[in-house]
């Protein structure tokens, strides 16, 4: 991967390149810590990535305006390895996280009262706690979405055969034809409605394996604002905090 910087009298922006052997075309990618990758095909003249971003310049400022207003809501800041506070947005938690540091070699998270979470052990280890609490999140999507779904189910009669919560990087779910519905655990970090149109997107899928007209319709009957929900999704991991990537 590349790295380059773009100089100009309207814009200074550092920003990596990744070829891909299936890309098509162009596309720009913001990582939620603000870092512009763009991926283009095998082969591509580099050169004029510069001219690209120029052009793009409109939708880069966006993006990077919109990821800083879906911090502000969510009232911590995401990019902190260790938080002092972690907000599941999707299920209206707020819990204040506490670290006591001891000799053991791991940690241990333990849920007091009033939403408190203790992390005892080597908390000087950021990645010993990012693993902790990044299970601990799972734990808590377990526990929380597979019965939301399943309630939403039977609302729409579409049933569905199993759910697995998984850590998806780049999804946010998926059906396969067996009617497993997989469900990411970084769900929680979303507004409660765009979590909602991912369950009634993927249990459409139980009818329909593909985003065709027909999926759309369906999708359309029992979600009428999907259109305004997906276009928010495609920029809702700006919600997930830092610790949470792998």
């Amino acid at each position: 991967m590349d790295s380059a910087v773009i100089p100009s009298s309207e814009m200074s922006l550092d920003y990596t390149v990744r070829e891909s052997s299936k890309a098509k075309h162009v596309s720009l990618k913001m990582s939620i810590k603000g870092d512009l990758e763009v991926i283009v095909p095998k082969g591509f003249d580099q050169k004029r990535i510069p001219e690209i971003l120029q052009r793009k310049q409109r939708w880069i400022e966006r993006v990077s305006r919109r990821m800083a207003t879906q911090q502000a809501l969510v009232g911590t800041d995401v990019l902190v390895e260790q938080p002092q506070q972690i907000v599941l947005q999707a299920i209206a938690q707020t819990w204040q996280v506490e670290y006591h540091p001891t000799r053991r070699t791991g940690i241990v998270i333990q849920e007091r009262p009033n939403s408190v979470l203790i992390l005892q052990g080597n908390t000087a280890d950021s990645d010993y706690c990012k693993a902790a609490l990044q299970q601990w999140v799972a734990h808590k999507a377990r526990l929380h979405l597979p019965p939301w779904l399943q309630t939403v189910s039977k609302k729409l009669k579409l049933p569905f055969n199993q759910v697995s919560i998984r850590q998806q990087k780049t999804i946010w779910g998926s059906c396969s034809i067996r009617k497993t519905v997989s469900l990411n655990c970084k769900l929680l970090f979303l507004p409660s409605e765009l979590v909602h149109y991912v369950l009634v997107h993927e249990l459409c899928h139980t009818i329909h394996l593909n985003h065709s007209k027909d999926f759309w319709e369906l999708v359309g009957r029992h979600e009428p604002n999907y259109k305004t929900l997906d276009d928010s999704l495609r920029d809702a991991r700006y919600f997930v905090p830092w610790w949470m990537e792998q």
